[in-house]
């Protein structure tokens, strides 16, 4: 295991000041690492630039479609087609990778962004419900199931290919700002 904190892997609110990261995610192919923070952005970084040697491109994408802080990020398992993202605008997008034409919300097509590695993700779904900001969500191993919790004391349970929610939680009597899947996909821990 290595351990490194590239100076250049970060959230520039105004390119003045540094924006918080509040969440990160890795594709399940290792090759791109999502970062989500306190400027309403979620960036896609190029894992082979953290170890390279030359000026290997750095910043993929850049995802704009939340007004709020973007509090969680999460690829879907397997192939990562998805990447799903909570917010404080109490919205969860679920971003899918576009092979096409630059799409309003993602700032890729830009000059600055321009390169072999420059993706498109656009937002496919916004799915709503909660009242206050999403704090968390997670897949179930088999992408069945999507499940996203917040300041509103609810878990909004998700259908992992349509998107239509299949169930609310109400049971807690306070933030709910964690949940995970056990591995096996039998539970729901919150």
């Amino acid at each position: 295991m290595r351990i490194t904190k590239p100076e250049w892997l970060r959230h520039d609110a105004d390119k003045k000041k540094l924006s918080a990261i509040f969440s990160l995610d890795f594709h399940p192919d290792g090759t791109r690492l999502a970062t989500s923070g306190m400027d309403n952005k979620i960036r896609l970084w190029n894992t082979r630039a953290i170890t390279a040697k030359d000026q290997e491109q750095r910043l993929i994408s850049t995802l704009s479609s939340h007004s709020g802080a973007v509090l969680c990020v999460r690829f879907s398992h397997g192939d990562g087609r998805y990447l799903a993202s909570g917010a404080d605008d109490m919205v969860v997008l679920i971003w899918e990778r576009d092979e096409g034409e630059f799409m309003p919300g993602n700032l890729s097509a830009s000059s600055a962004l321009s390169g072999p590695l420059s993706e498109t993700w656009r937002p496919m779904r916004r799915l709503t419900g909660h009242e206050s900001d999403v704090c968390d969500l997670a897949w179930s191993p088999d992408n069945r199931f999507l499940a996203t919790c917040g300041l509103d004391n609810t878990v909004l349970v998700w259908d992992g290919a349509t998107f239509e929610r299949v169930a609310k939680l109400t049971g807690h009597e306070q933030f709910v700002k964690g949940l995970t899947f056990d591995p096996a996909g039998k539970y729901l821990a919150t």
